[in-house]
């Protein structure tokens, strides 16, 4: 049943004033977002079913009790966020695609997961792993594995079975690398930059309905292949080195999390073709064992 948007406010008991108007932005996937529109501003309103909105909300008063940057927070409740519009903000405007391949975009992305990431790691570091966050990791084991090869119809391709075999060990070795916060979904749709051109330009990462745990060069991988132009070296040379066993373990590891949820989806999207490429070219092979091989001298 879809959910009135002037009843959620009033749970919030958040104090706009009066409400003017109340516009659909959009409705899918059982979600809701919502214009909310007063005498003298505009928000947003977002809406999840129960099952996604844990992490998402969250996920965001996480962030910004650890001092990570996220959009104005109005309100919420267990179930929705009432955040900053974009498209009405003074500080705040919403990135288009071409951001992307701007520089100075790339260093202002990394100094946002520089904060993320250090944050991450004190919150981790004190054993406090709030049970909402999961590693992509934990949803792969043997048989998850084989029936992936099973559903992209590359069964008999003995990847598989070299994978199943190892993979405990391989979420081993990642459990001995250093673990942070990871975003997980970088895409310039999720990306709010800011608007002053007399300070310095400044970026917001949102939407933090897969916000997880893992290594940083994970999130790395995830920014700089959506990123194009001079932006991914720009973002590298600000962000800063990175364990490089950490790329090892997450080459192989990636692919086979992209497959497995590929795999679940009722057509195979277009966003993990190149992981299939890489297991029928060789790649995942070459790269599972490399990691295998990492994975052996750290336990």
């Amino acid at each position: 049943m879809r959910p009135d948007p002037h009843q959620i406010i009033q749970e919030m008991d958040a104090d706009l004033g009066s409400i003017e108007a109340v516009d659909t932005l959009s409705e899918r996937h059982g979600h809701a977002v919502w214009r909310v529109g007063t005498a003298d501003r505009s928000y947003v309103l977002k809406w999840l079913p129960q099952a996604d909105a844990e992490v998402e909300v969250q996920g965001a008063l996480l962030l910004q009790e650890l001092g990570v940057p996220i959009l104005p927070l109005y309100g919420h409740t267990a179930q929705a966020l009432l955040m900053e519009d974009l498209s009405h903000s003074d500080v705040w405007r919403l990135a288009v695609e071409a951001d992307v391949a701007r520089p100075g975009v790339g260093r202002a992305i990394a100094d946002w997961y520089r904060t993320l990431h250090k944050a991450g790691e004190e919150l981790l570091s004190t054993g406090q792993r709030p049970r909402f966050l999961a590693r992509e990791t934990d949803a792969l084991d043997s048989e998850t594995i084989l029936a992936t090869g099973r559903a992209v119809g590359l069964e008999d391709l003995s990847v598989w079975r070299l994978a199943a075999d190892h993979i405990e060990m391989l979420k081993g070795a990642v459990g001995q690398m250093s673990a942070t916060l990871n975003y997980n979904d970088f895409y310039w749709t999720n990306l709010a930059l800011s608007r002053r051109e007399d300070r310095p330009l400044e970026a917001i990462v949102f939407d933090y309905h897969l916000l997880g745990v893992g290594m940083r060069y994970s999130d790395v991988r995830n920014v700089t292949s959506s990123l194009s132009g001079e932006a991914p070296l720009a973002f590298e040379e600000v962000y800063g080195d990175i364990d490089p066993r950490e790329e090892v373990l997450d080459r192989p590891l990636s692919t086979l999390y992209a497959l497995t949820v590929a795999a679940r989806l009722s057509t195979f999207p277009h966003w993990a073709e190149g992981s299939l490429d890489r297991v029928t070219n060789g790649d995942l092979e070459r790269d599972l064992r490399e990691a295998i091989t990492l994975a052996r001298s750290l336990l």
